[in-house]
């Protein structure tokens, strides 16, 4: 008996998922010509998905107890300190005005019955059929295609896409965790914060595509932390079991490699970490790049040579140019630099002692957080 209705149910969690997937590509390939009536129509739709999964697939009453309670208001701390945050950044830089009220209404709206068709439908999943990951993944789809900026014939930015896709993926892991291990009352804080928020609120900072990210990641990364907790003891056994395996050690590397960065960064040792702030040397470096610099010290510094790429200060910023001549004037060596994307070579010329350092390598969009807070520094 229990077989069958195991069959019925992975028959009516396969047509929930058509449903979705046939949704959400027709109203991609429309959303252009539907903008005005998106949110209404979004929301029309997951009413009908939530009447068919209590119908077809059941309620299991969300039960509260301490564990959940403790983790929703873990979930409202950590939203209200990084909404503090955010919002403290967005002095230093502008705000985004959303001017509808009933946008936000609609979103509301949308969040509940989303929500709650994600929990009874994860609910009903077990880990062998792997329903919850393709019914996860189609949420993500709905995220990309249809809330979103993204449109059919408006092609985004790399960064822009990168984020959105990126934010869509993350987000939909941690509410899916979240609802099959804590219920759905979390999963409201969360995607009010990471959602609504951000499309309704009447005032909201405009920190753009890379820094939004940046603290979003930072955000949901504490989440998840606490999510994934262990609180029972079965949980313990698991993690003692995670504890010797592969997710153990993968840690441990990014903690080494983290404190690696923070050495290079600090510049007390022989190699150190900057960031390309501008296209001036362009294709070679980019704007975003991280490079390693080996510091101009009594063993390299006479080892300069035309064609070396080699970082100075000027007006109290750090620029990367490339030696364009060495010449000597009254027994004094000068260089003469230039980036590669300037059409002029740089009006003063360098002593060797003005040289800080000689480019090794670069490291592609590393540096791309420091150039994003400097940007707003600056601002």
């Amino acid at each position: 008996m229990k077989e069958e209705i195991s069959k019925k149910i992975k028959k009516m969690l396969i047509i929930l998922d058509i449903i979705f997937v046939i949704f959400i590509s027709f109203t991609f390939l429309l959303k252009s010509k539907i903008t005005s009536i998106l949110y209404p129509l979004c929301v029309s739709f997951l009413m009908l998905i939530s009447f068919y999964s209590i119908v077809f697939l059941g309620y299991r009453k969300n039960k509260r107890n301490k564990y959940k309670d403790k983790m929703n208001n873990k979930f409202i701390l950590f939203s209200i300190i990084y909404l503090v945050i955010i919002y403290i950044i967005g002095n230093a830089t502008s705000y985004v005005n959303n001017t509808s009220i009933i946008n936000g209404v609609y979103l509301i709206l949308l969040m509940i019955l989303m929500e709650i068709t994600r929990y009874i439908v994860l609910s009903k999943c077990t880990l062998k059929s792997n329903q919850q990951y393709i019914f996860t993944f189609i949420l993500i789809l709905f995220d990309i295609f249809i809330l979103s900026n993204i449109y059919l014939n408006n092609m985004n930015s790399i960064t822009e896409l990168f984020t959105i896709i990126v934010t869509a993926i993350i987000k939909n892991i941690i509410l899916s965790y979240t609802t099959t291990k804590y219920g759905f009352y979390p999963c409201f804080t969360y995607y009010f914060v990471s959602t609504v928020m951000p499309l309704s609120a009447p005032i909201y900072p405009n920190l753009g595509s890379y820094l939004n990210l940046v603290f979003f990641i930072m955000y949901s990364a504490l989440l998840a932390y606490n999510i994934t907790q262990p609180i029972h003891k079965n949980e313990e056994e698991k993690n003692e079991k995670y504890n010797k395996g592969f997710g153990y050690y993968a840690e441990r590397l990014l903690l080494i490699f983290v404190i690696f960065i923070i050495f290079l960064v600090s510049g007390n040792f022989k190699y150190s970490l900057s960031a390309v702030a501008s296209d001036s040397m362009y294709p070679e470096l980019k704007r975003g790049d991280a490079i390693i610099l080996e510091k101009a010290d009594e063993e390299n510094i006479d080892r300069l040579e035309k064609g070396m790429i080699v970082a100075f200060y000027q007006d109290e910023q750090v620029i990367t140019h490339r030696i364009l001549s060495i010449d000597e004037e009254d027994g004094i060596e000068y260089i003469t630099t230039k980036g590669d994307n300037n059409t002029t070579k740089d009006v003063t010329k360098k002593k060797k002692d003005d040289i800080i350092g000689i480019v090794k390598f670069k490291i592609p969009y590393l540096g791309y957080p420091s150039v994003e807070i400097s940007d707003i520094k600056n601002k």
